[in-house]
């Protein structure tokens, strides 16, 4: 039983002598009531208001095989669709992919990142060949000038915080861009409060202006990109008093912040404030620009830094657990990447894409998905609609979830199995620097609870009737030997992932290709909506982590939180005749959310904040569910209500 958490304070750790509010007290929730502790599922005929029976694990596993096989049969693989885990190791996610592309023979796979916008990284990891993902986190202390954009790590990743703050006390310009006065504005040259969902227009404001001044790095654009042409044309075409006027920032402040990155190497800081915005396709291509011009992308102390809401975001990617990438990010339309795969996993594979996670609830809301299998994420709880995603997933012929509580989709499912958490089991985590992490178990899993290889293991031999790989060792080996990137990945110590990408700024030797700048796009003006007159920023706090199934479960995170109050404005709060803790209800075109509020003087007029995780995470409910991926999607970040005292 794990009674207390403290950081290793190793000198070469990321966290050294840090943790988050999470880490160190969120961690009862492994023992808590709701740890699933064996296998469930229903008898034949039941309905799914029935209650979960225990099961023996042959039986459960027998089932899954059977239902699985036979809907395949049935229906074909494209009926059947894998949600993996930002939450799990490496090896299952590589297995489970397998499990899909090999057994089943489906691309319908995903993995939980997609809820914090991991599949817009595309553009990046497509222009940099996966380069700009090796940074190192203390490196930032080395930083000439830092830029924060849509960051609140101190509530997010406190650990990106601890170097922050460290570089700017060390006299580094940083630069703050969010419509919130977060506890990093006290530590910034300046704090820009840009308009929700402007930031497109800022980092092309911000470039257009370096590039009149001459500010850029003229002998590595020369060297290492290519478009530079046609990109200062598209700068030469934007208007800055517009700029001005969408972000709601005078010029004098964004004239102020150029000046501060003149001539500087930038690190620049990516939360999900841009991630899951509005646009965020094109302000990642807008960021990206930015740091080729100053050089910045490679240079030490500088480049993206890329926030991580989960412990294995990077690496569940880095695994294939998407539906238009195979292991190593290598893409599904590369005949040559797919043929690699074909050839060693004795398969074959097809050139189409998958559903992602918003379009298998689709699918399987039309009815053309029959089957789901979800490891280690709580769709239920963590995406927007949740009643639409319940409904959906309800018309499943069969839905199965592996997780280690018993959460909102386990209680829906037809089989359940018991997995285990980080402590119980071992394995190897990938984080936002491209360090890969190897960790032992420390605690054995609770009752009949297995590590979720060992489950996933055991399921392959039942349905392809081979013989499973029995250890950990053997799977990271084949990891090893197929994903060059990965050839550091042990049991031992911890390793980095390598740059493979045939970039030349990332691998000088033999490499040639150049990295294209992204096309300048500017974002059209949002109309006004007088029934909803409000803008609702959704975000997290310290203490809840992603959706809260985890942290909900934690006695002692429930003890000393704040239970998620809205921040509304002063100008609002007095048009309004609202005061702190007075109970308000907020409405969108999607749901609704009941809470108390707390008055923000800091944040603007019109503007107000709701954090994720609590009441059920029933923030999301004021969001759409949309495909973040395709064009014109509205993003998870923001969207207009209304507010009514009740």
């Amino acid at each position: 039983r794990i009674v207390d958490v403290n950081p290793a304070g190793l000198p070469d750790s990321v966290n050294k002598a840090t943790l988050c509010v999470r880490g160190h007290f969120a961690h009862d929730f492994l023992n808590s009531p709701q740890r699933l502790v064996s296998p469930l599922g229903r008898k034949k005929g039941q309905q799914a208001t029935d209650e979960l029976i225990p099961l023996a694990w042959d039986e459960a596993l027998g089932t899954i095989s059977k239902r699985l096989l036979e809907i395949k049969s049935e229906n074909g693989p494209q009926s059947i669709a894998f949600l993996g885990s930002s939450k799990c190791t490496n090896e299952e996610n590589y297995l489970f992919g397998k499990i899909a592309r090999v057994i089943i023979g489906t691309n319908n796979i995903d993995n939980g990142g997609y809820i914090f916008g991991q599949p817009l990284m595309k553009v990046l990891d497509e222009k940099t060949a996966g380069g700009y993902r090796l940074n190192r986190l203390a490196d930032l202390e080395k930083a000439e000038a830092i830029l924060v954009l849509g960051a609140d790590p101190n509530h997010s990743v406190p650990v990106v915080s601890y170097y922050l703050k460290k570089a700017a006390q060390k006299g580094i310009p940083l630069i703050l861009v969010d419509p919130r006065k977060t506890e990093l504005a006290a530590f910034a040259s300046i704090w820009l409060a840009v308009k929700p969902q402007s930031d497109l227009e800022l980092i092309n404001g911000l470039a257009a202006l370096l590039h009149e001044q001459k500010a850029y790095d003229s002998s590595f654009v020369d060297q290492y990109t290519e478009g530079f042409s046609l990109f200062r044309y598209g700068l030469s075409s934007l208007d800055m008093d517009r700029i001005s006027r969408v972000t709601n920032l005078d010029s004098a402040a964004i004239n102020k912040t150029a000046s501060l990155l003149k001539q500087k190497k930038i690190a620049i800081v990516i939360g999900h404030g841009i991630i899951q915005q509005k646009n965020a396709l094109h302000t990642l291509g807008a960021i990206l620009n930015l740091s080729l011009m100053t050089g910045s992308l490679g240079s030490p102390g500088a480049g993206l830094f890329i926030l991580a809401r989960e412990n294995n975001q990077p690496g569940a990617m880095d695994m294939g657990t998407a539906p238009d990438l195979l292991p190593g990010r290598q893409p599904l339309d590369d005949e040559a990447a797919r043929k690699k795969w074909e050839k060693n996993w004795k398969t074959s594979i097809s050139p189409d894409p998958g559903l992602n996670l918003v379009r298998i609830i689709e699918a399987a809301e039309k009815g053309s998905l029959k089957a789901l299998y979800i490891m280690g994420e709580n769709p239920l709880r963590a995406l927007p609609e949740s009643e639409r995603v319940k409904k959906a997933l309800g018309k499943l012929e069969f839905l199965v979830v592996q997780d280690i509580l018993n959460n909102e989709t386990a209680q829906i499912a037809d089989v359940v199995l018991p997995g285990a958490a980080i402590s119980e089991k071992q394995g190897s985590i990938t984080n936002l620097e491209g360090r890969i992490q190897t960790f032992q178990p420390v605690v054995s899993p609770p009752g009949k609870a297995r590590p979720d290889w060992e489950i996933l293991d055991l399921l392959a031999a039942e349905l392809s009737a081979n013989d499973p790989y029995g250890s950990l060792e053997k799977i990271r080996a084949e990891i090893r030997q197929l994903v060059p990137a990965y050839e550091s990945l042990n049991g031992h110590d911890h390793g980095w992932i390598k740059p493979t990408g045939d970039k030349a700024l990332f691998k000088a030797q033999g490499a040639e290709e150049l990295i294209s700048f992204y096309p300048v796009v500017s974002s059209a003006d949002d109309p006004d909506d007088k029934n909803y007159p409000f803008t609702a920023i959704i975000g997290s706090l310290r203490y809840q982590l992603g959706s809260g199934t985890r942290t909900h479960a934690s006695d002692r995170i429930q003890e000393f939180d704040l239970a998620g109050q809205l921040e509304i404005s002063l100008p609002d709060s007095a048009n309004l005749k609202v005061q702190d803790d007075d109970t308000v209800t907020v409405t969108s075109k999607s749901g609704s959310v009941t809470r108390k509020i707390r008055i923000e003087k800091s944040l603007g007029a019109g503007q107000l904040f709701v954090p994720t995780g609590y009441n059920g995470n029933d923030a999301m409910n004021l969001l759409a569910l949309s495909d973040i991926t395709k064009p014109g999607s509205a993003g998870w970040k923001t969207t207009r209500v209304k507010i009514e005292k009740t």
